[in-house]
């Protein structure tokens, strides 16, 4: 008796639920209100397009040729470079001053008679232009950074500080890509590799015939310069609170949010920052890894590729009777092809 009493008790005791109907959600007095319901549907609209607007945003540089830029220190023979690989000349040129675009046919490396279009950019080198690679670098396929191989002996910690915003804004550019789009390439170019050879730099070829070891020579000293500099400029960050003079801020750890996000904004301290800043700020520590000595390797979403490259002696169209080109731009034209 005392056991069913029990589970009567427990029977009496226990709570159903109530659950509410559709009908009665619908019947809520928000619902009813037409001004409520407007706002909301409005936004969730609003939501979907913006979603919609930058996801596509996102995909459009894709379209169309690929989008090469030669960036780099003034003098290192962007210019040149530019005109050899779009009119097949080498002219004598000075520093630009304003970007040069165009689009042009560029033959296979593999003479299997194909071709294909790029659209390449050359970016002036002069302290006051080089923010110009931030307007075109969403554009960007790939970034080829151009280094006079003889002058950087001399100005290697110079050539290196121009580096981290191109790394930067490349990496920023790699995360706003879907993720099933390659990723953002760097060519870190060992340029006038020729006028090291020995016992003198040839002169009968535009392009000229470089020996093997003298291109792997530069690209080896371009590397261990480059890498010597960047570990400095990692070091130096880290004793400065994460900040390197000239190179822009860093952001602190505020982090975006989901709707900062799909709106293009962001905000560090309660202040507004733009897209390109922000995101800027943010992604800067992609560039320089954990601790330790710095590592190419350690760089976050862009694919580093190291040339070497020469151009011989400067001359105008081509004549009958030319000479056949030499290796001087073989890796140059791999590059790119491969894009």
């Amino acid at each position: 008796m005392s056991l069913n009493h029990g589970d009567s008790l427990r029977s009496d005791a226990t709570v159903t639920p109530e659950v509410e109907t559709v009908s009665s959600l619908l019947a809520h007095p928000l619902l009813q209100d037409p001004k409520f319901v407007a706002a909301a549907g409005g936004l969730v609209v609003l939501l979907i397009f913006l979603s919609l607007f930058r996801s596509g945003k996102k995909t459009a540089r894709r379209n169309g040729p690929a989008t090469v830029l030669l960036v780099g220190p003034s003098d290192g023979g962007k210019t040149s470079l530019f005109a050899k690989l779009v009119q097949d000349i080498y002219p004598q040129t000075h520093t630009s001053i304003v970007p040069s675009i165009t689009t042009f046919t560029l033959p296979s490396p593999y003479d299997d008679g194909q071709s294909k279009q790029i659209r390449l950019v050359d970016l002036p080198g002069h302290p006051r232009l080089r923010d110009e690679v931030k307007k075109y670098v969403n554009e960007a396929s790939a970034v080829v950074f151009v280094v006079d191989i003889q002058g950087i002996v001399r100005n290697a910690s110079g050539v290196a500080e121009q580096l981290p915003p191109v790394l930067t804004a490349l990496t920023n550019l790699s995360l706003r890509l879907p993720p099933s789009a390659p990723q953002p390439k760097l060519l870190l170019l060992a340029h006038k590799t020729d006028l090291l050879v020995r016992p003198s730099p040839p002169t009968t070829q535009s392009p000229p015939e470089i020996p093997s070891t003298t291109l792997v020579t530069s690209t080896d000293r371009l590397k261990s310069l480059l890498t010597r500099e960047m570990d400095r400029l990692k070091s130096a960050r880290g004793g400065s609170g994460g900040k390197i003079e000239g190179m822009g801020k860093v952001a602190g750890s505020t982090s975006g949010s989901w709707f900062s996000r799909l709106f293009g904004g962001g905000s560090s301290g309660g202040v507004s920052v733009s897209e390109g800043e922000g995101e800027g700020e943010e992604d800067e520590a992609l560039v320089w890894g954990g601790k330790g000595a710095f590592r190419w390797e350690d760089v976050e979403g862009i694919d580093i590729e190291w040339a070497a490259s020469g151009l011989g002696a400067v001359r105008g169209e081509k004549e009958k009777g030319d000479v056949e080109e030499g290796n001087g731009l073989d890796e140059v034209r791999r590059f790119l092809w491969e894009l």
